[in-house]
């Protein structure tokens, strides 16, 4: 066995349950388009996904020609007020700080970097990670491994190097198609 030398962590329900403080922002943006969207809808659709790929499906459901990257963009504004609704998986955060002597990190996500800023910043994880790779840096998000295969490429190590953490099947999927081993994390 190749012996790790990368953790790549997914953001949104592996690092840190963001489900309250996501659907919070999004169904605030989304209300002032005339759309109203129930928690459990939204966690069915958005699970795992970047906002290109449900936000257009909740709005032709809602029959609302709004433009989604509007929504985006005020919902990334709405969210940075809404951090302490955040929690963070603290045992990850843990194997995180045990491991950066041994290996190098990257937060590997679909969240816009304003998201994933916010989210680091004000739980103080910024300097957690070598590199971050986030839904604004690739053109294909996951189940692609593009994301994974840029924070490989900054790391400057191979797939086989690396040790995922995911709590989605598409995050899973992504990881497989990239070839690294993988984890599944299941936030309580």
């Amino acid at each position: 066995m190749t012996p790790i030398r990368a953790i790549l962590v997914d953001l949104d329900g592996t690092l840190a349950d963001t489900a309250a403080a996501n659907h919070a922002a999004y169904a605030a943006a989304l209300a002032e388009h005339g759309v109203a969207v129930e928690q459990e809808r939204f966690h069915a659709l958005s699970f795992g996904r970047n906002w290109r790929q449900f936000l257009p499906v909740m709005l032709e459901e809602a029959g609302v020609g709004s433009d989604p990257a509007v929504i985006a963009a005020r919902k990334a504004q709405l969210y940075a007020g809404m951090m302490d609704m955040v929690a963070i998986n603290t045992p990850l955060v843990r194997l995180l700080q045990l491991n950066r002597a041994l290996c190098r990190t990257a937060l590997v996500t679909t969240a816009s970097a304003a998201n994933a800023g916010a989210i680091l910043a004000h739980h103080g994880l910024v300097d957690l990670f070598d590199t971050i790779v986030t839904g604004s840096d690739v053109q294909r998000h996951k189940p692609d491994p593009q994301a994974y295969q840029l924070a490989a490429e900054r790391l400057e190590v191979l797939p086989e190097d690396c040790l995922i953490f995911e709590d989605s099947d598409i995050g899973m999927a992504s990881a497989s198609a990239f070839g690294a081993q993988a984890i599944r994390v299941v936030l309580a």
